[in-house]
């Protein structure tokens, strides 16, 4: 935790030392959307043993972001309308919004022609 904690806090984690190997976390990303904290504190921390010393902060950001999205918002998960809208605001403040951090596409773009092939209205 402590080579790694300020790689935690640019992702919005705020953890501060509590006496020895113990840590209290008072802040989490704002951007979770009904997701576990906790439990995705945990993973990545978890995820932290793969991690070589040859790796570079770069490279420690990009696993941790990587973890992170495969612990993000999936297709079943419901959010209210209020979350729906942040969430778009959040991902167009992005330098790159339109894939996650494994190269999967975020954002796709249709033509209405396109789309209403897709629903049968043109053959």
């Amino acid at each position: 935790m402590k080579k790694y904690r300020p790689d935690f806090e640019k992702l919005g984690f705020v953890i501060d030392s509590f006496g020895g190997k113990e840590y209290t976390v008072s802040a989490i990303p704002g951007n979770l959307y009904g997701l576990d904290g906790q439990k995705l504190l945990l993973e990545l921390i978890d995820g932290l043993g793969s991690i070589s010393g040859k790796d570079t902060p770069d490279m420690v950001i990009e696993k941790i972001a990587s973890m992170s999205c495969k612990a993000a918002v999936k297709g079943n998960h419901t959010l209210s309308e209020a979350e729906a809208r942040q969430l778009i605001d959040d991902l167009l403040k992005l330098d790159n919004p339109y894939f996650c951090p494994h190269g999967r596409p975020v954002i796709v773009s249709m033509t209405k022609y396109e789309i209403e092939k897709k629903f049968k209205r043109i053959v």
